[in-house]
């Protein structure tokens, strides 16, 4: 996965968002080497008013040794999450959003679960790196940070038959 932050989303005639990346090359998050783009695929992500917005997104080969597959993901995204960015932000913030408060709880868990984790993961960014965050990072940069530098952590492995 790669988060893109320069891009424009373009509906086509199905009411489908494609996203276009504006940024000039974009480097592999495990080996540094360049991407280059073999196909699309979906991705549905629920928008800030609780409407579902199905994107095309471009997949991604790395040229280097890795040959690792990456799909370009918009900063509106929060990697296998359902939710928009923004979403996450407001309940993050303790704002009103148009969700159930189910999923206010679960999301606020996960996040006050995983905060630990992100702020070390820029804390050793920094350190390493000399990456400069703003005092007091919003969700977007921290999901961006850490998906580009392949520290985002998934469940996929939970689901997965031994």
């Amino acid at each position: 996965m790669v988060i893109i932050s320069k891009y424009r989303l373009e509906k086509d005639k199905k009411g489908r968002y494609h996203v276009r990346s504006d940024e000039n090359q974009i480097a592999c998050p495990i080996c540094g080497e360049i991407l280059f783009v073999i196909g699309t695929r979906k991705r549905r992500v629920k928008d800030i008013t609780g409407v579902m917005l199905t994107l095309i997104i471009r997949r991604l080969r790395c040229k280097g040794e890795c040959k690792a597959i990456h799909h370009e993901l918009p900063d509106m995204i929060v990697p296998y999450k359902r939710h928009c960015v923004e979403t996450l932000e407001k309940i993050v913030g303790g704002e009103a959003v148009y969700c159930e408060v189910n999923t206010i709880r679960r999301i606020s868990a996960w996040w006050a679960t995983c905060l630990l984790y992100f702020k070390s993961v820029l804390a050793s960014l920094r350190e390493k790196y000399g990456t400069a965050f703003s005092s007091k990072p919003t969700p977007r940069e921290i999901v961006r940070a850490l998906v580009n530098a392949h520290l985002w952590v998934h469940t996929r492995s939970v689901s997965l038959p031994s």
